[in-house]
């Protein structure tokens, strides 16, 4: 992982580790459940492969939103939309932040648009570019009172979204510092 200094990571939840790492109350609608990796008829596999790799990583960040109000590592929200260095980094942050007693309180706003495909037939690997809105995403001391006088930030987003046994999860990510986008 590629870290660099002086940038927030990981939107306020990583404060501690700086951006450039890879890895709200999401206003996009997250799905629920797990996204499907069958598609119906009418989509061709790489509309249902967009389709269900945007799900994926929407559905990453409202388990991430939903995660940092109590910084619960554990939350197995997280590990039906994220894995590999995605899932380790939010978890990572998610201990820190409770080590700490902080938590993060507010809305996250994401805007995904996919980048590529591949293959671009039968996709199984899908790269996502976005703004990740935190700016009204903030951290806590668990007592209530703001960690800080930080504001939030627009952070430029790249992901990575695999599918594996049928199934589309988030299996890298990185977000840039505030300002980015």
């Amino acid at each position: 992982m590629h870290w660099r200094t002086g940038v927030m990571g990981l939107v306020a939840i990583l404060m501690l580790a700086p951006a450039g790492c890879h890895a709200g109350e999401v206003d996009d609608g997250a799905p629920s459940a797990g996204p499907a990796a069958s598609a119906p008829a009418s989509l061709t596999p790489s509309a249902a492969a967009e389709r269900d790799a945007v799900a994926a990583y929407r559905g990453m960040w409202a388990a991430f939103v939903e995660a940092a109000k109590t910084s619960d590592p554990d939350d197995p929200t997280l590990r039906k939309f994220a894995a590999d260095d995605a899932l380790k980094l939010i978890v990572s942050g998610l201990i820190t932040n409770r080590t700490l007693g902080k938590i993060v309180l507010g809305e996250l706003k994401t805007s995904p648009r996919i980048t590529q495909l591949s293959p671009s037939d039968k996709p199984t690997s899908v790269e996502i570019t976005d703004c990740v809105d935190a700016t009204n995403w903030l951290e806590y001391k668990k007592s209530g009172k703001r960690w800080d006088d930080k504001p939030g930030g627009k952070h430029l987003t790249t992901a990575t979204v695999k599918a594996v046994d049928g199934s589309w999860t988030v299996t890298s990510f990185t977000l840039r510092k505030a300002g980015t986008c």
